[in-house]
């Protein structure tokens, strides 16, 4: 008779590859988040002060962050534009999204005259897009 040479109570094993998979996917969605965050204030600016008003609620992900600088230059997310550019992508978002869903935030520095403002304001009403936001700080 042939006895076995190894034991048939190896004990519990441990499978541990859905937990890397998990851990890898998390990684990825912290790196992915933290650029969306981080791309959003690129350029520093002393927002203007707001004595009123809402904390950021819950995006759904079709915004567009428009930033103007004190400087003169104008930036769609993290990257420089034009008005024209800026007027092609809203078309575009209401187009494809509809314009009730598509929001634009507006940051701007406190010394930006409302002459810069205003035409994105009218390309947003050309657009028909009515969810605007502007980026303020509230009083300290």
């Amino acid at each position: 008779m042939k006895f076995p040479s190894r034991s048939r109570g190896g004990g519990l094993k441990f499978n541990i590859t859905p937990m890397i998979d998990v851990v890898f996917n998390l990684i990825i969605f912290f790196l992915v988040a933290s650029h969306y965050a981080r791309s959003e204030a690129v350029v520093e600016l002393e927002l203007p002060e707001a004595a009123g008003g809402e904390s950021d609620p819950e995006s759904s992900g079709r915004r567009l962050t428009i930033t103007l600088p004190r400087d003169g230059s104008l930036y769609l997310g993290a990257e420089l534009a034009t008005y024209e550019e800026i007027s092609g992508r809203l078309a575009a978002g209401a187009a494809t999204h509809g314009a009730g869903e598509v929001e634009v935030r507006i940051r701007a520095d406190r010394q930006v005259p409302f002459s810069r403002i205003a035409p994105l304001l009218r390309e947003c009403s050309q657009a028909g897009i009515q969810r605007l936001r502007f980026a303020v700080q509230g009083e300290n």
